[in-house]
């Protein structure tokens, strides 16, 4: 498991993360979205190693990520934002020398290196220079899985390719959770977020806004609207309360109308994502009672 407690990272008197948390088992896939500047590359920078943060801890089961760093970082494949390649060398020999570089045997190598271009479509023997942008992205994701590490992290891994290549990325990411392994990784895009994740991060100014399951925050932020007949004009009343939708079925039956039918409408995930950042609240997953204000995570 992965666990991030309370970790916060300064440049300056700029608060780049405050105080977020959250865990992460194998075989899960976590979505970090918010807009730029929220603090998304820094969390994923400081939970790979790469940035060590000014407080908190990230712990890879249960060992300190920066008191065992050379140790850990062998079981994490990073994805950073933009990539940096060898374009004079084919896409065998870049993933050779890295797996050489992480002590990967030799024929075993080769055999996984094999399978990570079969399984992104890549072509073995060409220059890398001569790849478009969504081969290149998909030659580094390779590059972090050419040493079978447990955790993937990745930032913004669909970041300016195609819908077609962005699709199967996001499907391959699925497929690593699927695989067994615990994947964190931060996208723009709500839809490919939908596609890849079981669980969600969302983070605004530094801060969490939201860290569980994709369902329970759809649970949370449902809806449900009844629609009475008025001498034969439809009004509608929403409310996130089954107690009130009962009390409004009861006054309508009381009061000789007719209820025409009653809807649940969940909302897709951006909406939800907007409501939440143009909110002065938090919701944790678990909360349930919006009018009295969710509770911080």
């Amino acid at each position: 498991m992965l666990e991030v407690r309370n970790i916060e990272k300064s440049f300056g008197k700029i608060s780049a993360v405050k105080n977020i948390s959250f865990n992460l088992e194998k075989g899960y896939v976590l979505g970090v979205i918010g807009e730029n500047g929220a603090g998304k590359s820094t969390t994923l920078r400081i939970i790979s190693g790469l940035l060590k943060p000014d407080s908190g801890e990230v712990l890879y089961e249960a060992i300190n990520l920066f008191e065992n760093l050379r140790k850990i970082k062998r079981k994490i494949g990073y994805l950073p934002e933009y990539d940096s390649l060898y374009d004079n060398l084919d896409a065998v020999s870049y993933l050779k020398m890295f797996a050489e570089i992480y002590g990967v045997d030799v024929d075993l190598a080769e055999r996984r290196i094999h399978d990570l271009l079969d399984s992104l479509n890549l072509p073995p023997n060409r220059e890398i220079g001569n790849f478009s942008k969504g081969m290149k992205r998909k030659l580094s994701i390779a590059r972090t899985l050419v040493h079978d590490p447990d955790y993937l992290i990745y930032d913004e891994p669909t970041s300016g390719l195609d819908p077609a290549t962005s699709l199967a990325v996001s499907e391959f990411i699925k497929e690593q959770g699927k695989n067994g392994k615990a994947v964190v990784f931060s996208a723009h895009n709500m839809f490919y977020i939908e596609t890849a994740c079981d669980h969600l991060l969302i983070i605004k100014g530094g801060e969490v806004l939201y860290s569980g399951t994709i369902d329970d925050l759809r649970e949370m932020m449902k809806k449900y609207v009844v629609v009475v007949d008025y001498n034969g004009k439809e009004k509608e009343f929403i409310t996130d309360s089954v107690e009130e939708v009962n009390r409004i079925i009861k006054e309508t039956v009381q009061d000789g109308r007719e209820v025409v039918r009653i809807e649940t409408k969940i909302p897709r995930l951006e909406e939800i994502y907007f409501r939440l950042t143009n909110s002065s609240n938090t919701i944790t997953s678990g909360s349930r009672n919006q009018n009295k204000g969710p509770n911080r995570s």
